[in-house]
Formats: structure tokens, sequence, C-alpha cells
């Protein structure tokens, strides 16, 4: 097959979708498929072994989202490929269905979770929303990263789909393991440092609201006291839009002797801290597969995460993490700090018995079959 995965943003910025498409690439082209980038340009030009086409983003591009149809023309004159895999239905889905009968290609759109989430602010324009429900409508396969996608696509499209794929997202366990194995050989000095060589529990995500940070200081506040004899450290790393308004509310409950502030860390870094943290907090309120829960899980890292549909799939029923009251800091500084003097073992050996499911052969898998079974249905 020769597939062109047209998505919003690809590296070098870092997030689940950006990580997800250059895998998957990697993986299809693995197994004998020639596999393309189109993107939207952002920062330097990636170094991948790959094709990359970029395009600048049109004026107005939430009023006319079929002018990214041009891109996708021009990329098919040079690569001539016959299935896109579209990651969001919204705006490139969309895009890529004003085309692909022309073009004589198939449309695979992998539905990832930010144009369903009930956040997102788009579903309140019902341009917008028609342009969403024609997009995912439209395509000759979905791949929904979720049984919660799978339900909200439902919801806001409608019975009226094509066949949707469950395919959660998975990380490479080999390379995953290499990076942890080298991260002990080369401990990160300054992390070291800045964490006073105490124990933490880590919070690692990008830093903006929907991601819950307010509730999880909260809850910290409420356990100081647990965390200082416990000579605990409250580990936050990632950056974004609120960095200031989460240092303010540091400063004011009190709890600069015991949250640090680490940043944006990748690589060894980020290993390093998946290897010594005591458990995993993630507070977020929306979610499509979350990758930092499967990173927690490869990493025999316990979690305690709010009660999300994506959350619940990985974790309800399989010993391995505790589930919260989405929303409710209150249910969180509760189990929070009864999991602190926890014997956290069994948690640990749990989700390294539970990792393999989450491998990258069995997320490159689905997509292959996806995009093999578009390419043998009948135009819709």
């Amino acid at each position: 097959m020769r597939i062109c995965l047209f998505t919003p943003n690809f590296l070098p910025s870092i997030g689940g979708a950006e990580r997800a498409a250059d895998v998957v690439v990697r993986g299809l082209i693995a197994r004998g498929h020639d596999a393309m980038v189109l993107c939207q340009k952002t920062g330097p030009m990636p170094d991948v072994p790959y094709p990359v086409r970029r395009y600048r983003r049109p004026p107005a591009q939430h009023l006319w989202p079929e002018l990214l149809a041009w891109p996708v023309r021009r990329a098919h004159r040079v690569w001539k490929f016959d299935v896109i895999l579209a990651f969001y239905g919204y705006p490139t889905g969309y895009a890529a269905s004003q085309v692909c009968r022309r073009l004589g290609v198939k449309l695979v759109i992998s539905a990832r979770g930010g144009d369903m989430y009930h956040c997102f602010h788009g579903l309140k324009k019902p341009r917008v929303t028609k342009t969403i429900r024609a997009a995912y409508r439209r395509a000759d396969r979905i791949v929904s990263v979720s049984g919660w996608i799978t339900s909200r696509l439902q919801e806001v499209c409608g019975n009226a789909l094509p066949p949707i794929d469950l395919v959660p997202n998975g990380i490479d366990l080999a390379a995953h393991d290499k990076t942890r194995d080298q991260a002990r050989d080369q401990p990160p000095p300054d992390i070291d440092s800045l964490v006073g060589g105490q124990p933490y529990v880590l919070h690692l995500a990008t830093l903006n609201p929907v991601k819950g940070h307010d509730l999880a200081l909260q809850a910290v506040a409420r356990l100081h006291e647990q965390f200082q004899s416990h000579k605990l450290k409250y580990v936050i790393v990632g950056d974004g839009q609120s960095m200031p308004t989460i240092q303010n509310q540091v400063k004011q409950l009190g709890l600069t002797d015991t949250v640090v502030l680490l940043g944006k860390r990748v690589g060894l870094e980020k290993a390093w801290l998946y290897d010594h943290a005591t458990l995993m907090v993630t507070t977020s309120r929306e979610e499509g597969m979350p990758n930092v829960v499967i990173e927690s899980m490869a990493s025999g890292l316990p979690i305690i995460a709010s009660d999300i549909g994506p959350h619940r799939e990985l974790i309800e029923g399989r010993n391995w993490g505790v589930l919260f009251k989405d929303g409710c800091a209150d249910d969180l500084g509760d189990k929070l700090g009864q999991l602190l003097d926890a014997d956290l073992a069994p948690m640990h050996q749990r989700a390294l018995d539970l990792r393999n499911d989450y491998g990258i052969e069995t997320m490159i898998d689905g997509f292959e079959r996806a995009c093999q079974a578009a390419l043998s249905q009948k135009t819709r």
C-alpha cells in the first residue's frame, strides 16, 4: 500500500498524536508499505527517514477547512498514494473527504479525541459540528483509539458511520526499556538535585486547563503533612499555557517546599522520572487514549487517575491503579492519601503483567488492517 498520513501537527512538536503519527509511519514502512506524512508547518523540518510534505496553515481555516484539500491534491501529484490516513475528522479528515473520490483514493480517519472532546469549542458551532459529522460519515473506515471515542462518535455523528476499528495506542516496549536502562546508567543530575534526592509522586502532562492540575494541587495541600512526614515531593513535568497559574497556585497553597515544577522533560530525563517515581497521578478531564497512562503501565508505575472513559478502560478492574471521581479534589485527596501509605508492590507487578497488551505491534496491526480493509471494500 501507498499511504499518506495527513495530520494537523507533527514533529518537532511533542504530544501524543505527534508521537503516534511517527510511530505508525515507521511501523507501516517496516512492513513493506510506502508511507509518508502531510502536515502543517510548525517549527524546523523534522529529521525522519521517510518523506514529509508540509503546508502553511491557510487563513480562516476554521471557516473553510476545505481549503486543506489543496495540499492533499498537490501531495497526490507527487506521491500517488492510494490511502489517506487522516488524524482527526476536523479539519484534516473533512478536507480529505472533499477530494478522495476524485483522486481515486480511500479515506481512513483516526479518531483520537481532540474533535470529540466535550470541551472542544468547535462543537458549540453548528458549522463545525456539521463538518465533523460529514468527515466521519464520508470516510471509508474509522480507527478509534478507545471505546469511549467510539461511543462519542456515535453520539456526535449518529449511526450513519462507516465500519469502526478499535485500535488503542501502543508504545515500543523494547525502545522504552532501552531508554530506561540508559537512564539508569546516566542519571540526570539536575533533576535529582531539584527533587533533593527524595522519593516523589509524578504528574506528567501538558500544562493546560483540561489536564486538571488545579485538582492535584488542592489534594496535595490537604495531604501536606503526610507528604512532609514521608519526605515526599510532588513533581509536575510539562509546560504550557497554565504554567503561570500553576506557579501562583503553588505559592498561594503554601506548597513551595513540596511541589517541584520541572518543565518539559523528554528522552532519558523522562525515562528516569518514570523509573524513580513512587506513584503517577493524572487528573485530565478529557482524553482519547492517554499515552502517559500506557507509559506508566509499561514502567510498572502504579497510577491514580480521574474516572473518565479512557482511563476506566485502562485501569478499572485491572488492579494496577485507582480511579477518583472526576473533578473532585476531596476524593483525589482521600485516595492519594491511602496509596501513600499502601504497599504498592502488587500494583507494580500487575502493571508489568498488563503492558504487553499495549505494544506497538498491536497498534500497527490495527492500522494496517484498517487501511487494507478500506482498499478492499466498495466505495460508500
